[in-house]
């Protein structure tokens, strides 16, 4: 990953909270995590894009990857770096580990959880055809 890497990565918003950037790549957090395919799941479709679910559901899943990446965080942080003094991936981490806690503590709150994953303005730009709309008779 570039340094500046971060600067693609979509906003989540979860609840009324936003997320820290890295937050979207929590679904690469459990595939290199030893957790069960239902979080994997979860995680993967959660970084997919906006939606809503159970917050019992909420709280297993973040909380099973949670104490895994707590468990795995030196072998984590060994993975992630890519030269002898590289901060990003405590950076990475520290993000990952407060989106986490933001995201078990709302669901404590409710009983669904909802989030929405935001466009940002760098790939909204990407994304543009310039603008030109065909219509074509059915």
């Amino acid at each position: 990953m570039s340094a500046k890497s971060h600067y693609h990565l979509k906003t989540i918003r979860f609840g009324e909270e936003l997320l820290p950037k890295w937050t979207q790549l929590l679904d690469i957090a459990a595939r290199l995590c030893p957790v069960s395919e239902e979080v994997r799941r979860w995680f993967s479709r959660f970084a997919a894009g906006s939606g809503v679910d159970d917050s019992r559901a909420v709280i297993e899943c973040c909380t099973a990857l949670r104490a895994q990446l707590q468990e795995q965080r030196e072998s984590l942080e060994a993975n992630l770096r890519r030269r002898a003094k590289d901060e990003q991936p405590r950076q990475i981490l520290a993000g990952w580990f407060y989106a986490l806690d933001t995201m078990i503590q709302e669901a404590q709150t409710c009983r669904t959880c909802s989030w929405v994953v935001e466009e940002t303005d760098d790939i909204a730009a990407d994304d543009s055809d310039g603008g030109d709309i065909t219509l074509r008779r059915v």
